[in-house]
């Protein structure tokens, strides 16, 4: 039996500082529909300065998920949008770390992307219903 290629849908948000024009936190929003639940990967930031960590944030409900990047994107802020569509995700969501979204990262999953978006709660709305609508039972 030959299985079908998945198809996940990745929403990655970068954070764009005005002041510097430098990117300060990179969000990837996938949702897992085994467990029915919005996942993300982040990291703020990485310097030799500082020294960021990467973080996971896990909900099954949009608006808690948009609480949350309200939380950690400054609503004064420009956001860059990229959509990407992966085809390599392992099984288990729990094996898919930022340095595993990070290192496939460019233009062979990429979909579109769109710069200097404004931050708002319906437009991420709307990207979260896209991603819980798309099969991705992964591999």
């Amino acid at each position: 039996m030959q299985e079908n290629i998945p198809d996940c849908l990745v929403l990655k948000l970068e954070e764009v500082e005005r002041a510097n024009n430098k990117v300060d936190t990179t969000v990837y929003i996938f949702y897992d529909k085994k467990t029915h639940h919005f996942i993300v990967r982040g990291r703020r930031r990485y310097t030799p300065v500082h020294k960021s960590c990467c973080y996971s944030y896990e909900c099954e409900f949009a608006n808690d998920l948009v609480h949350f990047l309200q939380y950690i994107i400054c609503k004064d802020y420009q956001i860059n949008e990229i959509l990407y569509n992966y085809d390599n995700f392992p099984r288990n969501s729990n094996e898919i770390t930022f340095d595993f979204l990070n290192e496939y990262d460019h233009s062979d999953y990429e979909i579109s992307g769109y710069n200097d978006i404004k931050f708002t709660k319906g437009r991420i709305l709307k990207n979260l219903r896209m991603l819980r609508n798309v099969f991705n039972y992964y591999k």
